[in-house]
């Protein structure tokens, strides 16, 4: 992470997040992983031109954690105290995150600003460091993860370059199954992430806020039902209430295994999402699946619904990193 000044003409020079060489955490926050599976986030690390750095103990594990809630806690401070780590990335998901946000030290994260980056279980993770430091946190890839030309290159987008704009599109293959919910366009800042993980914080201290906001969402192996039941929680929570638009990202194995006694997937998020007459899409290119884009959660962002497009303006990311 480098800072942000004024030039003598007074305008902004910006540097990148990150920069080759620059040293990443790898944190294991929730299920345990295999040697291949730390192979792979390492060899993903390095293609980047960064150095992974890791604890000893990243590859234990405890039932299916990796390790105990105290050693996981341990790996996320050491990252944060460590000076020379410039960015801490999630190998995996899976489950444990949430056990671990009522005794994180925020103070500590917030007086070590640098990006935190992952998906699926991390999203709790994600949106605790913003509710409680206010510091953007980025639901993108996790390390061990696979970098298609896709994943890297918005990787690269939104950590190396230093343009003014960050312009993300849709993958190309994923138009075919994307639809718009309500056609229009959307700014505010960026929240969500997986679906579960997000209803499941509902009623704690780490639940999200949604007021003038957009909520991207996303999912896996849950049935239309569920998506039903977990859309129709979240509305009741009043969490669709003042939001400006919502990003559906693809659903994998989401579908109906009988399709006779069951509506689509996209059925039900029509018919949950179109009533409410914000600008909304499905099928944008996040979430279990190959190709990723990169969300920084808490950074004011526009989308054109109709393009399947979101915007960016860089300094709103990296002034929280100086």
């Amino acid at each position: 992470m480098h800072l942000l000044y004024l030039t003598g003409m007074n305008r902004q020079k910006i540097y990148p997040l990150l920069s080759p060489g620059d040293t990443v955490g790898l944190i294991t926050p929730a299920s345990f992983i295999t040697e291949e599976q730390l192979k792979q986030a390492t060899e993903n690390i390095k293609s980047l031109g960064l150095k992974p750095f890791f604890c000893d103990s990243i590859s234990d594990r405890k039932g299916y954690f990796a390790g105990s809630d105290k050693q996981r806690l341990k790996e996320l401070h050491r990252m944060y105290a460590e000076k020379n780590v410039k960015a801490v990335i999630c190998v995996r998901g899976g489950y444990g995150t949430t056990r671990l946000l009522e005794k994180i030290d925020y103070n500590l994260i917030k007086k070590n600003p640098k990006p935190l980056i992952g998906y699926s279980d991390i999203t709790a993770l994600l949106n605790a460091v913003y509710l409680k430091t206010k510091l953007p946190a980025f639901h993108g890839t996790n390390a061990a993860g696979e970098f298609t030309d896709y994943t890297s290159e918005n990787f690269v987008k939104m950590f190396f370059e230093t343009s003014e704009n960050i312009d993300t599109g849709i993958f190309a293959d994923h138009k075919k199954d994307a639809f718009v919910i309500n056609s229009g366009n959307a700014c505010g800042k960026l929240t969500g992430g997986n679906l579960a993980l997000i209803t499941s914080t509902l009623g704690t201290s780490f639940e999200i806020k949604t007021e003038n906001k957009i909520l991207f969402l996303e999912d896996i192996a849950e049935a239309p039902y569920k998506i039903d039941r977990m859309l129709t929680q979240l509305i009741s929570a009043g969490k669709f209430k003042k939001v400006k638009g919502v990003i559906f990202g693809k659903f994998s194995g989401c579908e109906a295994k009988d399709k006779d006694s069951s509506f689509s997937l996209r059925e039900v998020i029509t018919e949950r999402i179109k009533p409410l007459k914000i600008p909304g899409i499905y099928g944008f290119s996040f979430g279990h699946i190959k190709n990723r884009a990169v969300l920084p959660v808490g950074v004011n962002a526009c989308f054109d619904a109709e393009n399947f497009s979101i915007f960016i303006k860089r300094k709103e990311i990296n002034r929280f990193f100086c």
